[in-house]
């Protein structure tokens, strides 16, 4: 998949995070396997610097 940069219509190029794992969870929610969703895959764009990150489990933000 070639992902553009919303930003400034760059190629962004897939990266991953360093301090594995990242999740995220809903604000309202308490953090637990049930609510949490790891981070993956993460774009970067060599132009402006953009990152974009995708949550693995989008279902859990429903």
């Amino acid at each position: 998949m070639s992902e553009i940069c919303i930003k400034c219509e760059s190629a962004m190029v897939e990266a991953r995070l360093d301090s594995y794992p990242i999740r995220v969870y809903k604000t309202t929610e308490k953090a637990n396997s049930n609510t949490m969703s790891e981070v993956s895959p993460c774009y970067v764009c060599s132009n402006c610097g953009f990152i974009e990150l995708y949550a693995l489990n989008p279902e859990k933000f429903s």
